[in-house]
Protein backbone atom coordinates (compact mmCIF):
# COMPACT_ATOMS: atom_id res chain seq x y z
CA UNK A 1 0.00 0.00 0.00
CA UNK A 2 2.79 2.43 0.93
CA UNK A 3 4.63 1.56 -2.28
CA UNK A 4 1.53 2.38 -4.39
CA UNK A 5 1.02 5.67 -2.53
CA UNK A 6 4.65 6.69 -3.08
CA UNK A 7 4.52 5.63 -6.73
CA UNK A 8 1.29 7.59 -7.20
CA UNK A 9 2.79 10.67 -5.56
CA UNK A 10 5.89 10.46 -7.77
CA UNK A 11 3.78 10.11 -10.93
CA UNK A 12 1.58 13.04 -9.85
CA UNK A 13 4.65 15.21 -9.15
CA UNK A 14 6.20 14.37 -12.52
CA UNK A 15 2.94 15.21 -14.32
CA UNK A 16 2.65 18.51 -12.47
CA UNK A 17 6.26 19.44 -13.21
CA UNK A 18 5.98 18.47 -16.88
CA UNK A 19 2.79 20.54 -17.18
CA UNK A 20 4.60 23.54 -15.72
CA UNK A 21 7.58 23.02 -18.02
CA UNK A 22 5.44 22.56 -21.13
CA UNK A 23 3.45 25.66 -20.19
CA UNK A 24 6.69 27.61 -19.92
CA UNK A 25 7.87 26.20 -23.24
CA UNK A 26 4.64 27.28 -24.94
CA UNK A 27 5.21 30.83 -23.74
CA UNK A 28 8.88 30.68 -24.77
CA UNK A 29 7.94 29.37 -28.25
CA UNK A 30 5.70 32.40 -28.76
CA UNK A 31 8.78 34.62 -28.46
CA UNK A 32 11.12 32.33 -30.45
CA UNK A 33 13.82 34.20 -32.35
CA UNK A 34 13.66 37.18 -29.99
CA UNK A 35 16.62 37.84 -27.74
CA UNK A 36 16.13 39.13 -24.20
CA UNK A 37 19.04 40.67 -22.29
CA UNK A 38 18.24 41.15 -18.60
CA UNK A 39 19.50 44.48 -17.24
CA UNK A 40 18.11 44.58 -13.70
CA UNK A 41 15.62 42.84 -11.43
CA UNK A 42 15.22 44.39 -7.99
CA UNK A 43 12.73 45.00 -5.22
CA UNK A 44 11.02 48.39 -5.15
CA UNK A 45 11.89 50.36 -2.01
CA UNK A 46 8.81 51.00 0.10
CA UNK A 47 6.65 48.61 -1.95
CA UNK A 48 7.36 45.09 -0.66
CA UNK A 49 5.01 43.40 -3.16
CA UNK A 50 6.56 45.04 -6.24
CA UNK A 51 9.70 44.50 -8.29
CA UNK A 52 11.29 46.46 -11.11
CA UNK A 53 12.57 44.58 -14.15
CA UNK A 54 14.47 46.07 -17.08
CA UNK A 55 15.31 44.12 -20.24
CA UNK A 56 16.58 44.90 -23.71
CA UNK A 57 14.58 43.03 -26.34
CA UNK A 58 16.00 42.31 -29.79
CA UNK A 59 13.37 41.25 -32.34
CA UNK A 60 14.29 40.36 -35.96
CA UNK A 61 12.90 42.44 -38.84
CA UNK A 62 9.41 41.28 -39.83
CA UNK A 63 8.88 39.36 -36.59
CA UNK A 64 5.88 39.64 -34.32
CA UNK A 65 5.78 40.25 -30.59
CA UNK A 66 2.70 38.22 -29.60
CA UNK A 67 -0.04 39.77 -27.48
CA UNK A 68 0.65 39.45 -23.78
CA UNK A 69 0.24 41.40 -20.56
CA UNK A 70 1.97 41.98 -17.24
CA UNK A 71 0.68 42.40 -13.69
CA UNK A 72 2.03 45.91 -13.48
CA UNK A 73 3.01 48.85 -15.66
CA UNK A 74 5.55 48.67 -18.48
CA UNK A 75 7.43 51.42 -20.25
CA UNK A 76 8.94 50.86 -23.72
CA UNK A 77 11.74 52.90 -25.30
CA UNK A 78 12.85 52.12 -28.87
CA UNK A 79 16.65 51.96 -29.11
CA UNK A 80 16.66 51.13 -32.86
CA UNK A 81 14.27 49.96 -35.55
CA UNK A 82 10.55 50.57 -35.92
CA UNK A 83 7.62 48.82 -34.34
CA UNK A 84 3.88 48.80 -35.09
CA UNK A 85 2.92 48.76 -31.41
CA UNK A 86 -0.48 47.47 -30.35
CA UNK A 87 -1.94 48.24 -26.93
CA UNK A 88 -5.39 47.12 -25.83
CA UNK A 89 -7.92 49.92 -26.31
CA UNK A 90 -5.64 52.11 -28.44
CA UNK A 91 -5.02 52.44 -32.20
CA UNK A 92 -1.84 50.79 -33.51
CA UNK A 93 1.04 53.27 -33.29
CA UNK A 94 4.37 53.24 -35.10
CA UNK A 95 7.21 53.77 -32.63
CA UNK A 96 10.61 54.78 -34.01
CA UNK A 97 14.05 55.14 -32.47
CA UNK A 98 13.92 57.53 -29.52
CA UNK A 99 10.16 57.14 -28.96
CA UNK A 100 8.41 55.37 -26.13
CA UNK A 101 5.09 54.39 -24.63
CA UNK A 102 3.50 53.46 -21.32
CA UNK A 103 1.39 50.30 -21.04
CA UNK A 104 -0.86 50.28 -17.99
CA UNK A 105 -1.26 47.30 -15.67
CA UNK A 106 -3.16 44.41 -17.26
CA UNK A 107 -3.49 45.83 -20.80
CA UNK A 108 -2.39 43.39 -23.48
CA UNK A 109 0.22 44.63 -25.90
CA UNK A 110 2.36 43.33 -28.77
CA UNK A 111 3.05 44.29 -32.35
CA UNK A 112 5.21 43.76 -35.41
CA UNK A 113 8.66 44.95 -36.38
CA UNK A 114 8.40 46.99 -39.57
CA UNK A 115 11.17 47.78 -42.02
CA UNK A 116 14.47 45.96 -42.55
CA UNK A 117 16.08 46.88 -39.23
CA UNK A 118 15.69 44.59 -36.21
CA UNK A 119 13.94 46.18 -33.24
CA UNK A 120 15.94 46.90 -30.09
CA UNK A 121 13.63 47.91 -27.29
CA UNK A 122 14.22 48.79 -23.65
CA UNK A 123 11.35 47.50 -21.50
CA UNK A 124 11.04 48.66 -17.91
CA UNK A 125 8.35 46.98 -15.80
CA UNK A 126 7.10 47.58 -12.28
CA UNK A 127 5.19 44.37 -11.53
CA UNK A 128 3.66 42.31 -8.74
CA UNK A 129 6.20 39.87 -7.27
CA UNK A 130 3.62 37.13 -6.67
CA UNK A 131 2.36 37.00 -10.29
CA UNK A 132 3.89 35.64 -13.51
CA UNK A 133 5.99 38.28 -15.26
CA UNK A 134 4.38 37.62 -18.65
CA UNK A 135 0.96 36.17 -19.42
CA UNK A 136 0.08 35.30 -23.03
CA UNK A 137 -3.25 36.40 -24.51
CA UNK A 138 -5.16 33.65 -26.28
Amino acid sequence: MVRRTVTGAVIFALCAISGWVFGQEASDRAFMGNKVTPIIKADVTGAPTKQVIANVYEVPAGSVVPRHFHHGDEFHYVLSGEWAAEVEGRPTRTLKQGEGQHVENGRWHGGKVIGDTPLRLLGLMIVDKDQPITTMVK
